[in-house]
């Protein structure tokens, strides 16, 4: 048998420094785009840092985003220093990001200097593909961290009646702004999992939760009709992609007059002891890992063992739930602090096994809500968390 003819590969270069950190690179290769996304704030070294790169394909326009996005790829991504040959090249695993086409990286650079990103992959037809950015490292001790810049989306709300009662039905209407539109409502918006608008409500003191997916009018308003258990401060987090942009975290607060029902002490239910092990739906959910404290601002997979409650066995018939095999969303005991994270793919659901990947922002208990369906039932199961050191 005759060895296979080796693949050439598409290159696309770039290695002119970058002018400002939170600009949007753009590279082509043959019919593939790659546009990369970086902090807003640059990128520092001995801190975990999150890139992130949207891949197109050019030869099918799509009215929404411009050019059709690439699905389902297994992007390799290596970092070195082109100045330094000496020093190794480090690999990171790139995961896709709830939007399509969009996947993201977590490295972290050891120091600051002038770095070469390699991105690389095999589209589903052609030949493989690869294209380069240079990346302008930061000094820890150069670059203490500026004032953050104000987010250039921010959901308002708006409620009908105005001022929600506990066990009435309300009308909710969400709008996007966009800073850089003069505040105009945003009406254009890319599927994050199969919806246009994840809308996770939690009561301030993490007693309530909810996962909802408004839906969306002609001029960009999301609406959805939602009754309130009790009364109290809540919190409403948006998971939404305004077009071109990429997923955004948005989030805005909402009073509800009436019966506050008992609230809920993480404290408390932290000292005296977080079950690993939930029983929802005729399911035994376990946290088979962290088993200890988290790490602060750096993503760790979250584990996630699914078995049936009446035979023991792991699970085989999840059902895709909006998208993806399962969902995990975390709130911070501040009440502010949100993730929102999905499978990473690399186990799936297969053996009832949900591998996600999070990035706890802060030190502190969060409260984590994992969904997963079965049976045409969506199953919500909690659980507690730590990141960093106990306050």
């Amino acid at each position: 048998m005759s060895s296979p003819t080796p693949r050439r590969v598409v290159w696309a270069l770039l290695l002119a420094p970058l002018a400002l950190a939170g600009d949007a690179l753009q590279q082509s290769a043959g019919k593939y785009q790659v546009t990369l996304r970086l902090p807003s704030g640059g990128l520092y070294a001995q801190e975990e840092m999150q890139i992130e790169f949207r891949v197109a394909d050019t030869s099918r326009p799509d009215p929404l985003s411009g050019f059709a996005p690439v699905v389902r790829l297994a992007p390799e991504a290596g970092i070195d220093m082109p100045e330094m040959p000496g020093m190794p090249r480090f690999t990171e695993t790139a995961h896709a990001e709830g939007t399509p086409g969009d996947y993201g990286i977590h490295p972290t650079f050891a120091h600051g200097g002038e770095f070469r990103l390699r991105l690389a992959f095999q589209p589903p037809e052609g030949e493989r593909v690869a294209v380069e950015f240079a990346l302008h490292v930061l000094d820890p001790d150069k670059a203490a961290h500026p004032k953050p810049l104000a987010p250039r989306f921010r959901m308002e709300v708006s409620a009908e009646p105005r001022k929600p009662r506990a066990g009435e039905p309300v009308q909710l209407r969400l709008e996007v702004r966009d800073r850089d539109n003069a505040n105009a409502v945003v009406t254009a918006f890319e599927p994050v999992h199969e919806a246009l608008m994840h809308l996770v409500v939690v009561r301030r003191d993490l007693s309530h939760f909810a996962h909802e997916h408004p839906v969306v009018d002609a001029n960009g308003t999301f609406r959805l009709s939602y009754t309130f258990a009790s009364g109290g401060d809540y919190r409403l987090f948006a998971d939404v992609a305004p077009q071109g942009a990429g997923a955004q975290i948005l989030a805005a607060k909402l009073t509800v007059s009436g019966s506050e029902a008992a609230g809920f002490d993480i404290r408390k239910a932290w000292s005296q002891g977080a079950p690993r092990v939930r029983e929802a739906g005729e399911c035994r959910v376990e946290l088979v890992s962290p088993q200890d404290s988290l790490p602060v601002r750096k993503t760790v997979p979250v584990i996630v063992e699914i078995k049936d409650a009446r035979t023991g066995l792991p699970v085989s018939d999840l059902e895709p739930y909006v998208g993806a095999p399962g969902h995990l969303m975390l709130v911070h005991e501040d009440g502010s602090t949100f993730v929102h994270s999905h499978p990473d793919g690399s186990a799936g659901a297969a053996g009832g096994t949900l591998r996600f990947l999070a990035r706890f922002p802060e030190p502190g208990l969060y409260r984590g809500w994992v969904q997963f369906q079965r049976g045409g039932r969506v199953i919500t199961a909690d659980f507690l968390m730590r990141a960093g050191a106990d306050r």
